[in-house]
Parts: structure tokens; C-alpha cells; sequence
């Protein structure tokens, strides 16, 4: 028998997560490509868990699920920062890490 605590969290990811995402995103961020979001942002982001959940929209889901992917890899992390970001703008984002921001 599940705990209820894992109980809790499986019912949490099996919600729908098109409300979720759309909380969290801005329609400027679901315009990018989910490499040049993380690339920008995945700093910001801690824990990341969205894609996990269930969506209707299967575009929405699609970009959750492979920014999660993108998100789940330092080096994937990497490799978009280096493709999207100017010297300028990697220099920002390294020292918003640095500073844990």
C-alpha cells in the first residue's frame, strides 16, 4: 500500500498540467523553443518538475516535456546557453549562478 505522501505526490503529476505550465510560463517564454528557454533561464528555474504532469495540449506538453529533458542535463544546459546566448548575456547568466539567483 502507498503512503500517503507518495499518494499525494502522484496526484499532483497526474493533474493536468496545461494550468500549471501557463502559471508558470509567459506567453514570450512559450514563444521561444524550449532550448532557447533554458538557455535563458535555467538558472532560475531550481527544481524543475512540469514535465511530469499530464497536459491536454499536446504542443504545451511536447515543450514542457523536452525542456524538463533539457533541464535534467548540465551539459544539455550548456550546449544551449553556448548556441542562443551573446558573451554578454553568458556572462550575466554565470554570474546569476555564481550568486545563486
Amino acid at each position: 500500500m502507498a503512503s500517503p505522501e507518495a499518494s499525494s505526490a502522484e496526484n499532483r503529476f497526474n493533474e493536468e498540467g496545461d494550468w500549471m505550465a501557463q502559471q508558470f510560463f509567459s506567453e514570450e517564454d512559450l514563444q521561444r523553443s524550449p532550448e532557447e528557454s533554458a538557455a535563458r533561464q535555467a538558472h532560475l528555474y531550481g527544481s524543475f518538475a512540469l514535465h511530469r504532469c499530464r497536459y491536454r495540449d499536446p504542443v504545451l506538453g511536447t515543450w514542457v516535456r523536452r525542456l524538463g529533458e533539457i533541464l535534467s542535463s548540465t551539459s544539455e544546459i550548456r550546449r544551449c546557453q553556448h548556441q542562443f546566448l551573446s558573451p554578454e548575456e553568458w556572462a550575466t547568466v554565470r554570474k546569476q549562478e555564481a550568486e545563486g539567483l
